[in-house]
């Protein structure tokens, strides 16, 4: 009878607590970047070789070399690309790396046939370093 006792009191003195009402919810900070999609769209003055590549690189390349130039998500994911690049390495160099990939790159060799990796480089001959 005394231990009913005890555990009644026990009970009424420790109130039960509601694990509900324990849980905290985060709420992930979203951060927006305002793309000039009119910048990114229209087509620059190229002729038809550098103008495919131009179409190939929006639609391939861009997601990570961002031609813009704005901080990609996740941050930087690959090199901004331009004539620069294309002089300092080589374009057989550069159509190796377009064709084989690296640890963060895919290779693409699979999917862009020779003379559209080439037109790539030649739209990438195009774009200045600024």
């Amino acid at each position: 009878m005394y231990a009913l006792l005890v555990f009644a009191l026990f009970a009424v003195a420790v109130p039960a607590q509601d694990p509900l009402r324990e849980t905290r919810v985060s709420t992930p900070e979203v951060v927006r970047t305002e793309y000039d999609m009119r910048e990114v769209l229209t087509p620059p003055s190229l002729s038809a070789d550098e103008l495919a590549g131009w179409k190939l690189f929006v639609q391939r390349c861009a997601i990570c070399h961002d031609p813009l130039g704005q901080p990609s998500y996740p941050a930087s994911l690959g090199p901004l690309l331009n004539q620069a690049t294309v002089r300092e390495m080589g374009e057989e160099t550069v159509r190796e790396v377009i064709m084989v990939g690296s640890v963060t790159m895919p290779g693409w060799q699979y999917t862009l046939s020779p003379e559209q990796i080439g037109q790539v480089i030649a739209y990438l001959n195009t774009m200045p370093r600024d």
